[in-house]
């Protein structure tokens, strides 16, 4: 017994908490990330927000081609360059506007307020996308049996008015957060949200890592776990390519894979690779790769007459050629294709 009267612990094995992200991370990691998420009630306020008074986005993590015009329209226009991307995207704001319908809106988006009544997206461009998308383009019916159907309708000239009136729940702050925060913020909506892409993610890592060395700071593992829901391990790779960014091949690898060109295991391993040799790594994947050949082969067809090729070969070839085809075994039917062969590529050299 210890002198207050308890037993002393024994010694035991320290246990360490486990690397990576835990099952709660991802949910939690708002709470995380500056101010933003844990502030109190006083910091931010759920408000009913009139479509119109949204601004949507313009910067955002995610690649999104997709405008709110396109949206307005409820269809993309065939002319428009983006056209087959753009409609996939769409198809998944339509996806996401029936959910809507059907069961609301249950994670309002973020923002910050503006001067006047109007607010600034941080997250939630797609949900605020489906809203609008919904309010012009899906009527809801009600059957026989009171069951709600939600029917397609586009309507290319909706009017605009109808967003003055139709409202939705965001979570505004009252004061704009930082800059990293409203980026940090959107990343960590993004990842919660939806699937985002790798060149989505590289694209905001690279952003990112300039704002923090403008503060004299570099990119922590905790700074990756933490927005992109990274373990620990993928953090420090993702922190060699921040590191190796400046390299001529790096810069240009980190291109390809944001535009979807590369592999972000090819970039890894140039990022990993000496100096010295990544210039020969990357010639090897992306310079020296052989055109294929297109031309039409022809077959020249098949025969055992040996003797009747070497008269039409040595009557077609003069000098040294000549010589070297003559001291050949005709024969010999291997020996014959080879000569045959050659004769082709000295015709070939001599009359193209």
């Amino acid at each position: 017994m210890n002198e207050n009267g308890t037993s002393p612990k024994k010694p035991g094995v320290l246990k360490r908490a486990p690397l990576g992200v835990g099952a709660g991370t991802i949910n939690k990691v708002a709470a995380q990330i500056a101010a933003a998420e844990s502030a109190t009630p006083q910091e931010y306020e759920i408000r009913q927000i009139p479509l119109a008074d949204v601004q949507l986005w313009d910067d955002q993590p995610r690649t999104f081609h997709l405008t709110v015009e396109d949206v307005y329209r409820g269809l993309v226009l065939p002319s428009d360059p983006h056209c087959q991307t753009k409609n996939e995207e769409l198809e998944g704001i339509i996806a996401l506007a029936m959910s809507l319908k059907e069961f609301g809106l249950l994670n309002p988006p973020l923002a910050f307020a503006l001067p006047g009544k109007r607010v600034q997206l941080m997250g939630g461009q797609r949900r605020t996308m489906a809203a609008i998308f919904a309010l012009f383009h899906l009527k809801t019916i009600t059957d026989e049996q009171g069951v709600n159907i939600h029917e397609l309708s586009i309507n290319p000239a909706p009017d605009l008015v109808r967003l003055e009136s139709e409202r939705i729940a965001v979570k505004v702050f009252l004061k704009k957060p930082s800059e990293q925060t409203v980026e940090r913020l959107g990343i960590v909506d993004n990842v919660q949200r939806t699937d985002l892409p790798i060149g989505d993610k590289l694209r905001w890592l690279m952003k990112f890592s300039v704002q923090k060395e403008a503060q004299g700071r570099d990119v922590s593992w905790r700074d990756l776990v933490d927005t992109l829901g990274l373990s620990r391990s993928q953090a420090y790779e993702w922190i060699t390519i921040v590191q190796s960014r400046n390299d001529e091949y790096v810069k240009d690898m980190i291109q390809r894979v944001i535009s979807g060109q590369a592999s972000l295991a090819k970039l890894l391993e140039l990022t990993k690779a000496d100096p010295s040799i990544r210039a020969d790594l990357f010639n090897q994947w992306f310079m020296r790769k052989q055109i294929p050949r297109t031309e039409v082969k022809v077959s020249l067809g098949h025969t055992t007459n040996l003797s009747a090729i070497r008269s039409l070969v040595l009557a077609n070839v003069d000098g040294d050629i000549k010589q070297k085809l003559e001291a050949l075994n005709w024969n010999d039917p291997k020996s014959v294709k080879k000569a045959f062969a050659e004769f082709l590529e000295f015709w070939e050299s001599k009359h193209g």
